[in-house]
């Protein structure tokens, strides 16, 4: 039978006190801190049985207090905080952010920023998906995406920069974007690996282009990726975007749909794309408003 959490944490509560007060020789305190912080965990761990997950956090939180303060053990101290984010993410995504970040400043402190980029993954991931907070989000998938890419994890590193790139994008930072874009794009045509996704790297870079409104700086584009990648300009993503520039010249709306619908019959566009590219096509709309 799984064990009342809240006894457990009276006598948590009761060793935690024990041990503040009074003399101690022979380590005697430093095992009553010991002892408060296992009954911390246990309480924690019944609590997560019964599913009452912010009062697991709170509990694991006082454990990792002790661990910090009393016993000199941060890097425990560290994973209980990770394990506090575990629990908070659901119920109270503010608080598992802020436990988390606490854990990832102790990992870059002692070195160790392969660990640290992955919680800052996660913890960009909550900004992204549970807080809502796509500025905080988009800053935090940059830093990890950096610290993978000074710890030789170019893979990692890249698939961040392209979330950053997404993010940015809609957050209507487009030369952020571009700049993502097409750095990925560059790094992945010396990998045989990615070289099959540089297509569409370099097709979300120009439609970056386009929805910043500069259509000299997207034909520059179109040609700079020619020479980095000369299969483009074979592939359907290049003549796509050959197209699109075409119709925003000719102020062509219909033939700006047009297009899109044909490319769209072959490869589906996704919500990303399509809601920039609906921007673009609004661009076209208000250009001929302001000549009408």
């Amino acid at each position: 039978m799984a064990q009342d959490p809240r006894v457990l944490l009276q006598k948590a509560d009761k060793a935690a006190s024990g041990a503040t007060g009074g003399f101690s020789f022979f380590g005697g305190r430093t095992e009553k801190w010991e002892n408060a912080a296992d009954l911390y965990t246990q309480a924690a761990n019944a609590f997560r049985l019964q599913k009452q997950n912010i009062e697991a956090g709170q509990t694991l939180e006082k454990a990792a207090n002790i661990q910090t303060n009393h016993l000199s053990e941060p890097d425990d101290a560290a994973n209980t905080l990770t394990e506090a984010f575990k629990v908070y993410r659901k119920d109270s995504p503010q608080d598992a952010a802020r436990v988390l970040a606490t854990a990832i400043s102790h990992y870059t402190s002692k070195g160790n920023f392969r660990r640290a980029a992955t919680h800052q993954q996660n913890l960009a991931e909550v900004y992204e998906n549970e807080v809502g907070d796509q500025k905080k989000a988009l800053d935090a998938y940059e830093t990890a995406a950096g610290w993978f890419e000074s710890d030789n994890a170019e893979a990692l590193a890249s698939k961040l920069y392209l979330k950053v790139g997404d993010l940015a994008a809609l957050e209507g930072d487009y030369s952020k974007a571009t700049d993502r874009f097409e750095s990925v794009a560059k790094s992945s045509l010396q990998n045989n690996l990615m070289r099959w996704s540089v297509k569409e790297y370099l097709l979300k870079a120009g439609i970056c282009h386009l929805a910043a409104g500069d259509l000299v700086a997207t034909k520059r584009a179109l040609e700079q990726y020619k020479e980095w990648d000369p299969s483009f300009v074979q592939q359907r993503e290049c003549l796509l975007l050959e197209d699109l520039v075409g119709c925003v010249e000719e102020g062509d709306q219909d033939g700006f749909s047009e297009k899109l619908y044909q490319y769209d019959q072959m490869s589906k566009l996704d919500k990303w794309k399509t809601g920039l590219l609906l921007k673009v096509k609004g661009g076209i709309e208000k250009e001929e408003e302001d000549f009408s």
